[in-house]
């Protein structure tokens, strides 16, 4: 059984919860909607095998059971999100709205150039970063954002007249096949979603987070313990602030079980990022912090969610926090093997420079306009899911003089609608209702 049938509510009778409570009113949050939608898709495409991320053309079967599965996703993703707090001074449904567009008409041309220049067995090798690297962008996220957000741009695009569901097939095998290649690079054979692997993430080798965890030590004393909890927290605001109100800057890896019953999150902070014009807010801050954090799995149980972050029972885990060490990475290309612990004083100077950081991020935002904003945002949004994987194998100067960056004209056409109160007229059935990923095959 396939999800053809059109179950967009009529406006006038319109109550939104069952839609709320379960995508398209019928399939669920969680392990039990990842078990139903599997029941449910024509072909397990949502899954990657070796022979299979290396096909170039796919199979209308194919195609259209990934987009059954990612639009459950999404809906399973947003609710999850639901929680996630906005700064108030960005406009973020904004400028994400038209970084999905952006991206949908641009990606694929660049993901191509990619894979020309590094061949699959390159992209999967380079998926394979996030397994033996802390402080990288080539991550999970990545992994994730770099195909379901530009295929939710196809998504807007169709309701907004650009597109129709059979038109730029092969854009929309590139951007398919490159989010599993992604997946199975780091993964292997399997389920490429993090919502078919019981919400966690445990991508680092044993041989690259054991000697992390060998460096944590307890955090009794309860001023040590406050400190690493400022510290934690000054840091996820300033990088969710410098990332313009998203959290492409912080991600977390784990539960990862360990002896004695305890089990480690392992949270990278991105606070030296130097793609931005306004990065000279962190003149003086590493690239990346590490946090590795440990508790007792008898007190606190935890998931990682698609973009890497963390959701606890109960939720208050930091409560729980029983020991933890930081690391940093002072540069992009810093070796792991410079990888170095901060010191108590050095992660007092840290934590004091990011609340200074973030002032000084509020007082940049506060003289932009709105629209000024927005494209800052959809710089951000659109740069963050393939510079990583571009600067790595010594592309990302090439794509910038090839025009990645510049807004393509359907973006531009989109941006009065998507900026108006018309903007719940498109989201509300392409999110809600799972109407952004329609099928290629004819009903």
């Amino acid at each position: 059984m396939t999800t053809t049938e059109d179950t967009t509510p009529d406006a006038e009778a319109f109550d939104p919860t069952p839609f709320l409570q379960a995508f398209r009113a019928e399939v669920p949050q969680g392990v039990e909607g990842d078990r139903r939608m599997r029941e449910r898709v024509e072909l397990p495409f949502m899954d990657t095998t070796a022979a299979d991320v290396r096909l170039e053309i796919l199979e209308d079967a194919q195609i259209d059971s990934w987009l059954d599965y990612a639009a459950w996703n999404l809906w399973d993703f947003i609710l999850g999100r639901a929680s996630e707090g906005e700064s108030g001074l960005i406009p973020r449904q904004e400028y994400e709205t038209i970084s999905f567009v952006q991206q949908w008409n641009t990606y694929p041309r660049f993901i191509r150039a990619l894979t020309a220049e590094i061949g699959v067995d390159g992209v999967l090798d380079l998926a394979g970063t996030s397994s033996r690297e802390v402080g990288t962008k080539i991550n999970v996220t990545r992994n994730w954002a770099a195909s379901v957000c530009p295929i939710l741009g196809r998504g807007i695009g169709i309701e907004l007249g650009q597109d129709t569901p059979d038109s730029r097939r092969e854009d929309l095998e590139t951007l398919i096949q490159f989010g599993r290649r992604l997946q199975h690079g780091t993964w292997g054979a399997g389920p490429g979603f993090v919502s078919g692997r019981g919400y966690t993430v445990p991508v680092l080798a044993p041989e690259v987070l054991r000697p992390l965890v060998d460096q944590v030590r307890p955090l009794d004393d309860p001023a040590e313990l406050q400190a690493f909890r400022q510290f934690n927290a000054r840091t996820e605001l300033f990088g969710f602030m410098l990332h313009y109100d998203c959290r492409a800057g912080m991600a977390d890896t784990g539960p990862y079980p360990l002896p004695g019953g305890k089990f480690a999150i392992v949270r990278d902070h991105f606070l030296n990022e130097t793609a931005y014009p306004w990065a000279g807010v962190a003149e003086g801050l590493p690239y990346c912090v590490t946090e590795v954090m440990v508790f007792s799995a008898d007190k606190v149980s935890a998931t990682v969610n698609e973009i890497q972050t963390t959701f606890s029972e109960p939720s208050n885990y930091l409560e729980y926090l029983e020991s933890g060490v930081v690391f940093a990475r002072d540069t992009m290309t810093t070796p792991m093997s410079e990888l170095r612990v901060l010191d108590a004083a050095e992660m007092r100077r840290i934590t004091e420079r990011c609340q200074q950081g973030t002032m000084q991020m509020y007082r940049t935002l506060a003289k932009k306009s709105t629209e000024e904003k927005i494209r800052d945002g959809v710089l951000v949004y659109t740069r963050e899911f393939l510079l990583p994987h571009a600067s790595r194998v010594g592309l990302w100067d090439r794509f910038v003089a090839e025009g990645f960056d510049t807004m393509h004209a359907n973006a531009e056409r989109a941006w009065p609608t998507l900026t108006s109160s018309r903007a719940a007229e498109i989201l509300t059935p392409v999110l809600l209702f799972g109407k952004g990923f329609p099928h290629v095959a004819a009903s």
